[in-house]
This record gives C-alpha cells, structure tokens and sequence, in this order.
C-alpha cells in the first residue's frame, strides 16, 4: 500500500510535536550553563547586537564584536569594540580595571571578592559593562529562572549553520532567549527583550569559540594605563550616542 505524500507529512509532523513536547526548556537551560558553572575557566568569542531608544523615539541597533576569559578561581577580562567604542574591563582577584580607547580614559580600583561579587559591584555601583554576565555567573541557571512565569520549546533553529534547541522564557520585566548547541549543550545565542521599555529594545549576543580550558597567563587579567590616558570612572567609558 502506498502512502500519500500528505500523510507521510503528517507522521513526521506528529513525531515532531511528539519531540518538543518532550523537551523541558528549564532543563535545557539547566544542563547548558550548569557547563559553563562546572568549568574552572572559559573563553569566548561575542558578536554583539545592541538596541537603544534616542529621547526623540528613534531606535538603533549597534554591532560589536566582543569576547570574555574568566576564570573560576578569580580573574575576568571582557572586551568589545565597535564604532562608537572600544574597551576592556577586567578583575584579577585584588584591582579591577578599564581601558576605553576612544576616550583614551584609563580606570583602576582596589578590591576583592569572587568573581559574582565583582560583577555585581562593576554594573550596579560603578556602571561598567560586562557583555554576556548573565550567564557567566557560578548559579546563572538559578538565578535566570528564578523569576520565569511562562516557558516554551520552539524546536531546532540554525544560528549560524550549527543546530540549536531553542528555548524561550517569559519573566515579569524582560523576554529571554536562549538557543542551546544541540551536540555540544553550550549557548550559541541568547536575546533579552526589555518589553517594558518603549519600543521594547533588544540585546543579543552569538557566541563562538568555546574553550573550557584556556591558558590563562599570570597577567591575563592585569591592565595598565596606556601612554596620555587620563584616569577617570567607568561610567566614562560609555558611549554617547
């Protein structure tokens, strides 16, 4: 007996609803970044695509390229370089650190703490950037899902022609996305919608080049003023659009 185009449409159909359904976006995400949690050290290439809404409602989207090394045991470096910027911010256990090239402006502070503590201080005190610090942190899984009310599975979608398990999750002030490399598990995209804000900006990341095992060398983490830099705060580091 012959079976009708159609119908072998829809058999697959059914085993891929059958599939999805089966799949359990938090322990995706669970299962990812408790690889990047369980690692002593990491590095990784960003292609970052930033929104922003201009006073008179205009909104933008910028380009950078980006990249961070972090090490579990204390030291971070993350950078990203774009028209409009080029910076690094980076902790190596006693001091942290700013370059911003574009305003030749150099920043140094005494202090100490884990990696999580440092981050936090950097972007809620001193207003530094950190690209991509969601998922960089020791419980991100955690703390990302903490506050999810609404979770789905949208299948398998390609971010640049490697197969990813795309989840999306709904919170109470932004709209997450993460797309999960469905050979390795390690995060290939993750997007943040600020649906609140107007015009509901949104900020992506790509990653590539995962290394779970990086050589970090003795001054990885260490910066100096270049030459004519002026010392300032990190909030001087920002751009002005």
């Amino acid at each position: 007996m012959k079976m009708s185009t159609l119908g072998v449409a829809l058999i697959f159909s059914g085993m891929t609803a059958v599939a999805q359904a089966e799949m359990d976006p938090k322990a995706l995400v669970t299962e990812s970044l408790g690889k990047l949690a369980a690692a002593g050290a990491m590095s990784v290439d960003i292609a970052i695509a930033e929104e922003a809404v201009l006073s008179q409602g205009l909104k933008i989207r910028t380009l950078r390229e980006g990249s961070a090394l972090l090490n579990r045991a204390g030291g971070f470096r993350f950078e990203r370089k774009g028209t409009l910027l080029d910076q690094v911010v980076a902790y190596d256990g006693s001091t942290v650190y700013g370059v911003g090239h574009n305003a030749k402006v150099f920043v140094s502070a005494a202090i100490t703490g884990s990696n999580d503590e440092v981050m936090d201080v950097l972007t809620e005190e001193a207003g530094a950037y950190l690209p991509g610090r969601d998922l960089f942190y020791a419980d991100a899984a955690e703390a990302l899902l903490e506050e999810v009310s609404e979770q789905h599975y949208l299948g398998v979608a390609p971010v640049n022609g490697v197969s990813c398990h795309y989840v999306v999750m709904r919170g109470p002030d932004v709209d997450w996305h993460l797309w999960v490399n469905a050979t390795d598990m390690l995060p290939c995209k993750y997007l943040i919608t600020s649906k609140w804000m107007a015009a509901a900006p949104e900020f992506e990341m790509t990653f590539s080049n995962w290394n779970l095992n990086p050589m970090i060398g003795g001054d990885s983490f260490t910066l100096s003023a270049p030459d004519g830099y002026a010392n300032a705060k990190f909030v001087d580091m920002q751009p002005e659009y």
